[in-house]
């Protein structure tokens, strides 16, 4: 089975050429590290736009509640499945887009 990243590249009618990145088992990690990875060639080639799309699936892993796996349910409890989409671009529109990578409060563990 293809993967998803070819997928929603078929899905969205982009050329199978498109430069794809598959990141598994990353978890909440992977959020800024594609982020990081997205600036570099959005900033280094003009016009360009970058889509990162990230999910995390975590029901696949679901197991019933035991006594002895007490952790399995609060960690399924605090986690569940999410999706985003963003697009990453070098030359914003500034009457409708606002860089939010330079601005403090977005990069804070408060």
């Amino acid at each position: 089975m293809l993967g998803a990243d070819y997928q929603l590249t078929k899905l969205l009618g982009l050329h199978p050429s498109v430069k794809r990145l598959m990141m598994y088992q990353q978890g909440c990690f992977v959020g800024g590290t594609v982020l990081r990875l997205a600036k570099d060639p959005a900033e280094n080639n003009a016009g360009a736009c970058v889509l990162v799309v990230y999910s995390e699936i975590t029901t696949v892993t679901f197991r019933r509640p035991s006594d002895t796996h007490l952790d399995s349910l609060v960690g399924q409890a605090l986690f569940g499945d999410g999706v985003v989409a963003v697009i990453v671009g070098a030359d914003p529109d500034v009457s409708v887009e606002r860089p939010l990578c330079n601005e403090p409060r977005y990069i804070t563990w408060d």
